[in-house]
């Protein structure tokens, strides 16, 4: 009777030690597994990589050529092959030099090709200038942020619609409306622009000629004859203005004259007297 007793003694022995080693085991465990859970449960949104990024190209060249008028007429040409156009153009001459600064827009696709065969119709290439601009970031959080203006602007519409009953309610909502589509219309307005850049390439070419010195003219001295025919001109403009000016103020003239002859009659009458 003694050992059924005695063996169901050491099992419980048994069993209360290997609670105690659970027990210790657990803290280490459990926020093992609160981890994980959490971190499973996070969701990590991954940066968006663009399909195409948006980079504005421009390039500033500077050249020397043998004809200006010829190169210019060349490089138009070159524009009209790559399907580019020339929206700026000043030519300039000084005593020693003819120069164009020409600026023209072309597709990025092109705006190699355009420069290398411009460069073909140079004798000495002063400058050559090539940069870009990123502007993906900026292209992304425009539209991201027209996207969020957009249903903000809903979500008024809605209210006005819908939820608005006070007349106070009602004039919030419109101005609140008002403010987010003036904003909106600036992001697509600057929107509109980045596109515009972003798909054509600015080239800024500058070409010039040498030419031989040549002194200003000199000064043209008017002569006696001309000088005096001027000044009868110009006096008979001066007759002809003055008696302009007295038909104009015939009345005037006309009062002051009554007003002498008046006057004239009545001192006569006073000296009689």
């Amino acid at each position: 009777m003694k050992k059924p007793g005695i063996l169901f003694l050491f099992l419980l022995l048994i069993i209360s030690c290997d609670n105690n080693t659970m027990n210790e085991r657990s803290p280490t465990e459990i926020p093992m597994e609160e981890d994980m859970v959490v971190s499973s449960n996070i969701d990590i949104e991954k940066p968006k990589i663009p399909a195409e990024r948006k980079i504005i190209w421009r390039a500033n060249l500077e050249f020397q050529v043998k004809d200006v008028d010829k190169s210019t007429k060349e490089i138009s040409n070159i524009c009209s092959k790559y399907e580019a156009f020339i929206s700026h153009m000043d030519m300039t001459s000084t005593n020693y030099e003819i120069s164009n600064q020409i600026t023209i827009r072309v597709n990025n696709e092109y705006f190699n090709k355009l420069i290398n065969d411009i460069k073909g119709t140079s004798t000495f290439i002063r400058k050559v200038e090539i940069s870009s601009n990123d502007v993906t970031e900026e292209f992304i959080d425009i539209e991201s942020r027209l996207k969020t203006k957009k249903e903000v602007r809903e979500r008024y519409i809605d209210i006005l619609r819908n939820r608005a009953g006070e007349i106070k309610d009602v004039i919030a909502a419109e101005d609140a409306i008002r403010k987010i589509t003036e904003e909106i219309e600036a992001k697509e307005g600057r929107l509109r622009y980045l596109q515009d850049i972003v798909s054509q390439s600015t080239i800024v070419l500058g070409i010039y000629q040498k030419v031989d010195y040549k002194s200003e003219p000199e000064t043209y001295e008017k002569g006696f004859f001309t000088k005096a025919k001027e000044s009868l001109e110009t006096g008979w403009d001066i007759i002809t203005g003055f008696f302009l000016l007295l038909l104009k103020i015939w009345p005037i003239l006309l009062i002051v004259v009554i007003i002498l002859i008046w006057r004239r009659k009545w001192f006569k009458k006073k000296i009689r007297k």
